[in-house]
């Protein structure tokens, strides 16, 4: 199926309905399908052909939406830029995908024109949000086209999308995802629009370039949701527009959560319309749920939680810890075994099998830990052009994530770390999540990240870089040792500590390893 069908559809079914709120316009279903015929028929004209990459460089905005749907149409495929990259990272990615046309906002035009001249294969260059000497303007592109579909012939394992993972250890990896892919997300996950039912408001502020924003966008659309479009997430705004706009869903990632939740006189905005708030993309440290579960609540604004733990790799969402997960209204022991589940991420999406593995390709039992392997339609095809790199996490049928973790005796999968990351002490593997959780609890810590670090004796040891909570005494060394040892296997417990007033993190508040090595993974005993 070709996902440009999600708008069709929605748009023969509730074609009155609002389908975009942006920053300065409203659009219904039927308005969107006509932007987005003009559109395929004018990148049409101007050379766009099936299998040609697209790239937009800009922030959320409605004319994001259209230009993924007259991609898809065409049977091109849409490269989403993350603008927060260096030069010569964007310069990399348009480069490697062969990026024949691209969308650039007013705002990241010095960017493109800091590149432009080592990229000479950027045929057409549209000014997305203003106009340019020598460029053509989005508004003069799309209404030189005509009101009429565009159904180019594609197969379901042709490519729609090519999204970059994060990049926090090399150049990103772009990551291939085909129609089936994205369909299989949707359709497994979604209902079809449907006209009987009051519309359900999604509010968007993870960016498009990544696998959350554009999976949203999707699913909306084939669901006939009203999309409430944030340019960028301010904490304030956010709250202001659930409540003006009504939203029913939103997806935040947990810097997010935690921020929205801080606003002050945050119990004063009225939320009430709000059914499910999901979080993910980055791991939720345990007191920020449980402030969630507290304020969320029925006992609070009676807003589900439901916790994704997903990869673009994977078209997003692979497990899911539902909102009854998340309440904690039943006997204490049913409620202390929910509070501990908040620590994993749920249990497998129903299109997807889930597998432990050891390194030589055994699947492991209940609570013994491996690396996380999953299987399904919604595998990419590959990294764009990095045959190595696919080769390495494309094996015998499974995805190989690269996090390690277990599936407890329900079914509840727990993440314990990155094999990358796992601290190899005299022949012991150490998963740094399990020590990060227990620092995380102690009262004078907010944030934790532990690496390993050379050691003569040991091969590596532990180390602990640390946040302390805003005007808490620090706690000593010795204190920190006893504090993890009375909770971990002693061999576990950090050799080595730093304080720091924050850590390195991306733009979706991933902790930034490599960073955290470069800066203070010198040996133990220099």
């Amino acid at each position: 199926m070709n996902t440009a069908e999600f708008l069709t559809i929605s748009a023969a079914i509730v074609p009155d309905r609002t389908a975009i709120v942006g920053p300065s316009e409203r659009v219904s279903y039927q308005e969107l399908q006509t932007r987005v015929n003009k559109l395929a028929q004018a990148m049409q004209a101007l050379g766009v052909q099936k299998g040609e990459n697209v790239g937009v460089m800009a922030v959320n905005c409605p004319e994001f939406v259209e230009i993924y749907y007259a991609t898809a149409s065409l049977g091109a495929t849409l490269v989403p830029l993350n603008f927060r990259a260096k030069a010569e990272e964007l310069t990399y990615m348009v480069e490697s995908t062969d990026v024949t046309t691209l969308f650039v906002a007013e705002r990241y035009w010095p960017i493109w024109e800091g590149i432009a001249s080592s990229l000479p294969a950027v045929r057409n260059v549209v000014t997305l949000d203003f106009e340019r000497d020598g460029s053509q303007s989005f508004a003069a592109l799309r209404a030189s086209g005509e009101d009429i579909p565009v159904f180019a012939e594609t197969d379901d394992k042709d490519a729609t999308l090519i999204i970059f993972t994060s990049g926090t250890t090399s150049l990103p990896k772009g990551v291939v995802l085909s129609y089936q892919a994205l369909t299989a997300l949707v359709v497994n996950t979604q209902s079809p629009a449907d006209p009987t039912i009051d519309p359900q408001v999604v509010l968007v502020s993870v960016p498009f370039f990544h696998i959350a924003g554009a999976t949203t966008m999707m699913s909306a659309v084939f669901s006939g949701r009203t999309l409430v479009i944030l340019p960028a997430f301010d904490p304030k705004q956010w709250l202001e527009m659930a409540q003006s706009e009504g939203a029913t869903h939103a997806f935040l990632v947990p810097t997010m959560l935690k921020r929205v939740m801080e606003v002050e006189n945050f119990e004063d905005y009225d939320l009430s319309k709000l059914e499910l708030i999901t979080y993910g993309a980055a791991p939720m440290p345990f007191e920020v749920v449980r402030r969630a579960v507290d304020l969320f609540s029925p006992q609070g604004k009676n807003v589900g939680l439901m916790n994704s733990y997903g990869q673009t790799e994977a078209t997003g969402s692979m497990t899911f810890l539902g909102p009854d997960d998340h309440r904690l209204d039943g006997t204490p022991e049913e409620n202390e075994k929910k509070i501990e589940r908040l620590r994993s991420v749920g249990r497998p999406m129903p299109d997807m099998e889930i597998g432990i593995l050891a390194p030589d390709g055994r699947r492991l039992p209940v609570n013994e830990p491996g690396e996380i392997c999953i299987r399904g339609d919604r595998v990419m095809r590959g990294y764009n052009k990095r045959d190595e790199d696919t080769a390495g996490a494309l094996v015998d049928g499974w995805l190989h994530t690269g996090d390690v973790g277990k599936i407890d005796e329900d079914g509840y999968l727990f993440i314990t770390g990155r094999i990358k990351d796992m601290v190899i002490r005299g022949g012991e593997n150490i998963a740094p999540a399990e020590i990060e959780q227990v620092l995380e609890d102690h009262p004078g810590i907010q944030e934790a990240a532990v690496i390993g670090v050379p050691d003569v004796e040991w091969g590596e040891v532990v180390k602990a870089i640390l946040v302390p909570v805003s005007g808490a005494t620090l706690p000593s060394e010795d204190d920190l040792t006893g504090y993890v040892k009375s909770r971990l296997a002693s061999y576990k417990a950090p050799a080595m500590y730093q304080w720091v007033e924050e850590l390195p993190k991306n733009h979706l508040g991933k902790i930034l390893k490599n960073e955290l090595r470069d800066m203070y993974g010198q040996p133990a005993n220099a």
